[in-house]
């Protein structure tokens, strides 16, 4: 199944004291699990196999940026791709420094324990 999510309304927030970075669908769905792809970064699913969420702990550190950085991302891409083996994200945001617009990538991805089927999907704020 591929998905491309252009329909589905993300929303993001970002907790500076924490340095939590957090992405969710605004759309209703029915969680159904929560797959940890390293410590610290946490992708949910809902009760299709969608995934809906994605929480990023360490986020400054994750990305190497400066935590005000995180406050107000000019984009944010994440494609999930789901196969029998592994879960695998790749997370593109786009930040200022220093006046400056940047890339940033965090890939993360962890072995298909869950079963979960194979899927791609590709969100964007």
């Amino acid at each position: 199944m591929i998905l491309n999510e252009n329909s589905t309304v993300l929303k993001y927030m970002y907790d500076y004291s924490s340095d939590v970075l957090g992405v969710k669908v605004k759309n209703d769905f029915i969680y159904h699990e929560t797959v940890e792809l390293e410590d610290g970064v946490l992708l949910d699913f809902d009760k299709n196999d969608v995934p809906v969420s994605l929480e990023i702990m360490d986020a400054s550190k994750r990305f190497n940026i400066p935590k005000s950085s995180l406050n107000d991302l000019k984009f944010f891409n994440m494609t999930v791709v789901v196969d029998n083996k592994f879960i695998t994200i790749n997370v593109v945001i786009g930040v200022l420094i220093h006046n400056n617009e940047n890339k940033q990538i965090l890939e993360s991805f962890t072995v298909n324990k869950y079963g979960i089927p194979n899927i791609t999907a590709d969100l964007t704020i």
